[in-house]
């Protein structure tokens, strides 16, 4: 048995959301960001098996389960611009969300085994729809974030953007008759966009050059053809470009978890480079993320009880995971990482309490925590 051209993009595409999802597991536990991009990952994966599932046995149950993980997509998707944004959407918004998903799902399991063209309209508008919500909320009043965690939420804004069109294209429908469909890429891109969050470069002209290398890559496949393959192969011009553009989009999502996993510690790499003569600010200099850090005095603490302040002071790093939430301290850990748009606090010293509010992103894993742990007593002990 031969795949075809939307089954091999398909497969593609499932092997890119696995890869990720295995790359961030780690994040997963410590990052809210990560934990939600790790569930909308679980969930476009298991859209496109039952894709790849559909074609082999196009059973009633597989077509529930298939529009079932379609109509949770768009909710999981707007969770997770939340935590990008650290804000909640308008709550007409998540009603709208949680609504749509529930409704499509019970459609799904009673009169939508079988499903008509209105009802596949429906829910391709019901997902451009809450697209278009997400978008809107990544990039409006995104006060409460750093301008690296902006630039990240433009990235992730214009993947969405892109991948409305491609995903519309799925719906036979709709588009009857395309050789190539692009739902497939539609992951992709978002997949692509996010396997950048945890990086320095989170950035939407980063993600245009992933996709410009992308098609690039589809293109010269195309024109190789078109120059050398015998005429009767011309025909598949489309469906080989686009696959070699997806392929190439997989090797770049390979390289960059591989990397992410393997890499040297960055900042302790840094720090080690600094002169053992040089002080606080020289330690500061040596890295982006702590040279962006902004210093917390005491001044700046004044609204918080005393007691509070001295058992904060008790940690070295401080991040969202490090207290219960709901705990007094956990509260006021969250309220000073909201109000300096940071993710991780570094004390700089006990009496009188001084921190550096510093971001790491919304992926950041085990591995950020102990660098940051290592730069904290540093920092601490530097004159």
């Amino acid at each position: 048995m031969t795949l075809g051209a939307e089954q091999l993009l398909n497969l593609v595409a499932l092997a890119a959301a696995l890869v990720a999802r295995h790359g961030i597991a780690d994040a997963a536990r410590r990052s809210p960001v990560a934990a939600r991009l790790r569930l909308v990952y679980g969930l476009v994966a298991a859209l496109l098996a039952l894709r790849l599932g559909h074609g082999l046995w196009p059973a009633k149950p597989v077509v529930a389960a298939l529009m079932i993980a379609a109509a949770w997509l768009p909710y999981a998707t707007l969770r997770l611009a939340e935590e990008i944004v650290r804000r909640h959407a308008p709550r007409l918004v998540k009603i709208a969300a949680l609504a749509g998903s529930l409704a499509f799902s019970l459609l799904a399991l009673t009169l939508g085994l079988v499903w008509s063209g209105p009802a596949i309209a429906a829910l391709a508008g019901f997902q451009a729809a809450m697209t278009l919500c997400v978008i809107l909320l990544l990039t409006a009043n995104r006060r409460s974030v750093s301008p690296a965690e902006r630039q990240a939420a433009d990235m992730v804004a214009l993947a969405l953007a892109l991948s409305i069109p491609l995903a519309l294209t799925d719906f036979r429908l709709l588009f009857p008759g395309l050789p190539v469909r692009g739902g497939a890429f539609a992951l992709l891109v978002l997949v692509l966009a996010a396997s950048r969050l945890s990086g320095e470069d989170a950035r939407p002209r980063m993600l245009i050059a992933d996709l410009l290398l992308v098609a690039a890559g589809g293109g010269a496949t195309a024109l190789f053809l078109v120059v050398s393959a015998p005429e009767g192969w011309r025909q598949a011009l489309f469906p080989v470009g686009a696959g070699s553009a997806a392929m190439l989009a997989l090797a770049i999502l390979v390289e960059r978890v591989a990397m992410r996993r393997d890499g040297t510690p960055d900042i302790v790499g840094a720090l080690a480079r600094v002169p053992a003569d040089d002080g606080r600010q020289a330690l500061l200099a040596a890295h982006p993320m702590l040279s962006r850090g902004i210093p917390v005095s005491a001044a700046a603490l004044a609204d918080f009880p005393q007691e509070t302040l001295a058992e904060l002071a008790r940690y070295r790093m401080i991040s969202a995971g490090t207290l219960e939430e709901g705990s007094v301290l956990g509260d006021a850990a969250r309220d000073l990482l909201q109000r300096h748009a940071a993710t991780h606090l570094l004390r700089l010293s006990v009496a009188p309490p001084c921190f550096l509010a510093v971001s790491a992103g919304g992926l950041a894993d085990a591995r950020t925590d102990e660098e940051l742990e290592v730069a904290a007593r540093l920092l601490e002990s530097a004159p």
